[in-house]
C-alpha cells in the first residue's frame, strides 16, 4: 500500500490511537505494525475478528485480559540456558496463569466467537509449569522455605545459628566490664554480620573487628572477638542459602527453556488476540460499524465520519460512487469541506481494510483495492526547484503509470496552480485517462470547464459542497448529482464589495461564457437541495407508517393472546363439565342397573323420572343468546342469508310468501315464519362461505399430474398484485398434487410483500398452517404452506 497516502489521509493518526488502547507491549508493537490489506480474504477475516471482539465486549462479561508482561527476553534468555532472576520467572508465572484464564474463556464461549475460540487454541497447557512454579513461590511472590528439602534445611539452620549468635552478643552488651564503651546497648548488623556500637575512643580497649563507623566518626561498629566463630557459621549457612536459590532457579530456567517454542507462540497469540481487542474498542469509541465488502466495486458511505475531527464538529456525509459512473467531481467553495471529504473517503478505506470498523451508517459497503492514491495537499519541494503545480504534476505521473483498475484515486485541486485555461485543460485530460484505465476516482475542482465536461461525459458525476450565502459559511454537506459554484460574488458582496466592482466582475465573466453557470448551478442546486428535501419527508412519513403499523401488530398480538386465553379458559371449564358429566352418568347407570335387579317396574319407572330429572340438572348450561337485529321485510330477497332463530343456524332463502319464507339449510327445504329470522353477523356469513367452499373442493377434487407441479414459486422483485395470481395457481396445484409442505420464495426486502401473502393465506380454508424456513433453508425470505 502506498505510504505516501496512508501519511497524507492520517491512517498513522488513526494507528496511534490504536496503539494507546492496546494493553501490553507485544500488543502495542502488533498495532504500530498494522497494515491496510489488499487481498479480500485476509481483510474479511481480519473484519471477522474484530466483530466477533466487539459483540464479546458489548455482551459478555470483562475478558481476562490485562496484567500481561512481555516476557520475551526472558524466554530468550532461557533459550540459551541463561539462568533467570527470580522477578524474571515471576513474570513468566503470572503471565501463563492469565493464558490459562484466557484460553479457558474463550474455550467456553466458542459457540459464538468461532474465530477467537480458534485462535486461543494456540495458547498452551502450561499446567505442570505453573504447579512446579507454584511449589517455588508464595502468594507474596516469595520463595518457600520447602521450595527445595536442602532450602529448607538451610533455612532451618539459619535461624538457629541467628538465635545463638544473638544470644551471645548480647551477653557481651550485659557484661559490665564493658558497659562504658558502647554507644548504645543495641545489637546491629554491618555486611550480614552481627556488630555492637563501640565508643570512638574505646576502639583499642574493645578486642574485635571494626565494619563500619557512624558518619560523625564518633561510633565504630565492631564484630566482638567471642562472636566470630558464630557469625562465620552463620554467614556459611546463607552462601549455602544462596547457591541453593541459584540451583532451583537453574532447574526451573531448564523447565522455561523446554517449553520455549510453546511459551513463545503462546505470547505471540495473546499478543494478537489484545490486539483485536483494541480494535474492537476502537470502534466502540468511534461509533464504528463494519461495512460490507462489495464485490462490484461499489463504493458506499452512509452517513460517514471523518474519525479525527471532533463528534461536537464533525458533519456526516454520504458519499457513493460506482454503479453509472466510477469518477466524482466535488466542486464549492473553498473551505467548504471538500477536501475533508476527499480524505474521509480515503482513510475510511484504509481503515476498511486494516480490519477496523469505519465511522459510518448500517448499509455502508466498501471493496478492496489494490492501492489507494492520493495527491491531496501543497508539497512544493524547494531543494528540487518544483512550484506548486509541478509537485502536483510530478505526482500524477507518478499515479497515471502505476494505477489500475482496482485502484482508488484521490487527487485535490486538479489542474490548478497554473494558468487556469491550461489547468483546466490538463485537468481534462487527465480524467479521460484515468476513465480509460477505469480506477475508482474522486478529484476536487474550482474549473466550471470540468463541471461542463462532467455533466457532458458519462461515467463521470458531479457534487459539490453546500455553503449557506446568507450566513457566509459552509454546512459542509456533500450533495451528489449536481455541480457546485465557487460563490466569489456572493461573497464578495456579503463582505461589502462596491456594487460597480461586482457589476464589472459579472460582465467580464459573462463575455468569456456564453451561458451563466452560475445560475444554472444555482438553479440545480436549489431542485437538488428541494429533492433532498422531499426525501427526506417521505422517510419521516414512511417510518411513521411503519410504527403504526408495529402498533396495530402489536394490538393484534394482544387481541390473539386475549382470545387464547379465553379459549384456554372455556376448554378447561368444558373439561371440568365433560367430567363431572360421565362421573355423575356413570353413578346413575350403577344406580339403575342395581335397581333392575332388585325392584318392581313401579320402581324402576320412579327411578326413570329421577335419573331424567337428575341428567336435567347437570347439564351444559344454555349460553347466552346474542341480540340480533330483525330483518326488514321490504329489502328481504331471494338469495339472501338469513339467521333462523328456531334453528340457531344460517340458512338461504329461496322462496318468499307473505310473511312465510322457503330456506334452504345445508341442502334441506324448510318453511319458516318472518318473525322466526334474524340478521345473520358478518363472521357467520364468511365462516358459511368457507365451509361451502371447502365442501365444494373436497368434492371436486381430483388427482393431476405430480410431475408437473413444482413444490416452490419464486416471487422475488414482484408487488403483491403481480404476485398473488401465481400464488393461487401454485397453490390449487400443489394442493391437487397433494404437496405438503410447499414453499413461496418472496425474499427479505421491506417485509411488505411476505406480509401481504400471509395475510392471503390466513384467509385459505385449506391452508392448515405456515411458518418462516429456517436459516439454512432461506430464513425470513421463505415461507412454507401446510395443507
Amino acid at each position: 500500500m502506498n505510504k505516501r497516502s496512508l501519511r497524507i489521509l492520517g491512517f498513522y493518526q488513526v494507528q496511534n490511537l490504536l496503539v494507546r488502547l492496546a494493553p501490553s507491549r507485544l500488543s502495542k508493537e502488533i498495532a504500530r505494525r498494522i497494515k491496510p490489506f489488499s487481498d479480500m480474504e485476509m481483510v474479511a477475516k481480519s473484519l471477522n475478528d474484530t466483530e466477533e471482539a466487539f459483540r464479546c465486549l458489548q455482551c459478555e462479561d470483562s475478558v481476562p485480559f490485562g496484567g500481561i508482561v512481555d516476557i520475551r527476553p526472558s524466554l530468550e534468555k532461557a533459550r540459551r540456558e541463561v539462568p533467570l532472576e527470580p522477578q524474571e520467572c515471576i513474570d513468566i508465572w503470572m503471565n501463563i496463569q492469565r493464558y490459562r484464564e484466557i484460553r479457558s474463556y474463550f474455550f467456553d464461549k466458542k459457540e459464538g466467537y468461532t474465530q477467537l475460540a480458534e485462535a486461543s487454541v494456540r495458547i498452551g497447557d502450561f499446567s505442570p509449569l505453573i504447579h512446579k512454579m507454584a511449589s517455588v513461590f508464595d502468594n507474596n511472590h516469595q520463595i518457600r522455605d520447602n521450595a527445595s528439602p536442602e532450602l529448607m534445611r538451610l533455612r532451618s539452620r539459619i535461624v538457629e545459628l541467628e538465635r545463638q549468635t544473638k544470644r551471645y552478643i548480647s551477653n557481651v552488651l550485659q557484661n559490665k566490664e564493658y558497659q562504658k564503651y558502647f554507644q548504645d546497648v543495641l545489637v546491629t548488623v554491618r555486611n550480614n554480620r552481627y556488630v555492637v556500637p563501640v565508643k570512638q575512643e574505646y576502639r583499642h580497649a574493645f578486642p574485635g573487628i571494626v565494619h563500619d563507623m557512624s558518619a560523625s566518626g564518633s561510633t565504630l561498629y565492631v564484630e566482638p572477638l567471642a562472636i566470630v566463630n558464630a557469625n562465620n557459621d552463620l554467614q556459611a549457612a546463607r552462601i549455602g542459602e544462596t547457591k541453593e536459590i541459584e540451583r532451583i532457579f537453574r532447574r526451573l530456567t531448564a523447565s522455561i527453556q523446554e517449553q520455549y517454542e510453546a511459551l513463545a507462540e503462546s505470547t505471540s497469540c495473546v499478543g494478537t488476540l489484545e490486539f483485536v481487542f483494541a480494535k474492537a474498542q476502537l470502534a466502540i469509541q468511534m461509533k464504528a460499524c463494519r461495512p460490507d465488502i462489495s464485490k462490484k466495486g461499489l463504493v458506499k458511505l452512509v452517513q460517514a465520519r471523518h474519525p479525527l475531527i471532533d463528534d461536537a464538529q464533525v458533519v456526516p456525509n454520504t458519499i457513493v460512487i460506482g454503479g453509472e459512473y466510477r469518477i466524482l467531481l466535488i466542486t464549492g467553495s473553498n473551505t467548504g469541506g471538500k477536501t475533508v471529504a476527499m480524505k474521509t473517503l480515503g482513510l475510511l478505506v484504509l481503515m476498511h481494510q486494516a480490519g477496523l470498523f469505519i465511522p459510518a451508517g448500517e448499509g455502508s459497503e466498501l471493496p478492496v483495492f489494490r492501492d489507494v492514491f492520493a495527491d491531496i495537499g501543497d508539497e512544493q519541494d524547494i531543494s528540487q526547484n518544483l512550484s506548486t503545480f509541478s509537485s502536483h504534476m510530478k505526482q500524477l505521473v507518478y499515479i497515471l503509470r502505476h494505477c489500475g483498475s482496482d485502484d482508488l484515486i484521490l487527487a485535490d485541486e486538479l489542474g490548478s496552480g497554473t494558468d487556469p485555461a491550461e489547468g483546466s485543460a490538463m485537468a481534462i485530460a487527465i480524467l479521460g485517462a484515468l476513465y480509460e484505465k477505469g480506477p475508482c476516482v474522486m478529484v476536487t475542482t474550482h474549473y466550471n470547464d470540468l463541471k461542463n465536461y462532467a455533466y457532458n461525459t458519462p461515467g463521470i458525476e458531479n457534487g459539490h459542497v453546500e455553503f449557506d450565502v446568507e450566513t457566509l459559511k459552509p454546512t459542509y454537506k456533500l450533495r451528489i448529482g449536481a455541480a457546485g459554484s465557487s460563490h466569489a460574488f456572493s461573497i464578495s458582496e456579503r463582505l461589502g464589495m462596491p456594487a460597480d466592482i461586482l457589476d464589472r466582475a459579472r460582465e467580464l465573466r459573462s463575455r468569456a461564457q456564453d451561458i451563466d453557470m452560475e445560475a444554472i448551478l444555482t438553479k440545480l442546486n436549489s431542485q437538488s437541495k428541494r429533492m433532498d428535501e422531499e426525501q427526506a419527508e417521505l422517510e419521516t412519513r414512511l417510518s411513521e407508517v411503519r410504527h403504526i403499523e408495529d402498533g396495530l401488530r402489536r394490538e393484534k398480538e394482544k387481541v390473539s393472546s386475549k382470545r387464547q386465553d379465553i379459549i384456554d379458559s372455556s376448554r378447561r371449564e368444558a373439561f371440568d363439565l365433560k367430567r363431572n358429566l360421565r362421573i355423575e352418568s356413570e353413578r346413575i347407570i350403577r344406580d339403575l342397573k342395581q335397581l333392575s335387579r332388585e325392584s318392581s317396574n313401579q320402581e324402576k319407572a320412579r327411578a326413570i323420572d329421577k335419573a331424567r330429572q337428575a341428567i336435567q340438572q347437570i347439564s351444559l348450561p344454555d349460553k347466552e343468546k346474542p341480540r340480533r337485529d330483525s330483518v326488514d321485510p321490504a329489502q328481504l330477497k331471494v338469495g339472501q342469508s338469513v339467521f333462523i332463530n328456531s334453528l340457531d343456524g344460517l340458512g338461504t332463502v329461496t322462496e318468499i310468501n307473505g310473511n312465510k319464507l322457503t330456506v334452504s339449510v345445508h341442502g334441506i327445504t324448510v318453511r319458516v315464519r318472518l318473525k322466526d329470522i334474524s340478521a345473520p353477523y358478518l363472521d357467520e356469513i364468511k365462516k358459511e362461505n368457507q365451509e361451502e367452499r371447502r365442501a365444494r373442493a373436497a368434492s371436486s377434487f381430483r388427482p393431476i399430474r405430480t410431475a408437473s407441479v413444482a413444490t416452490e414459486l419464486n416471487v422475488i422483485g414482484k408487488t403483491y398484485s403481480e404476485a398473488l395470481p401465481e400464488v393461487e395457481k401454485f397453490l390449487d396445484q400443489a394442493l391437487a398434487a397433494g404437496f405438503s409442505p410447499v414453499k413461496i420464495i418472496h425474499g427479505k426486502g421491506s417485509g411488505a410483500l411476505r406480509r401481504q401473502i400471509h395475510e392471503f393465506l390466513d384467509c385459505q380454508p385449506f391452508v392448515k398452517k405456515y411458518s418462516l424456513d429456517d436459516v439454512e433453508g432461506g430464513g425470513a425470505g421463505v415461507t412454507l404452506v401446510y395443507f
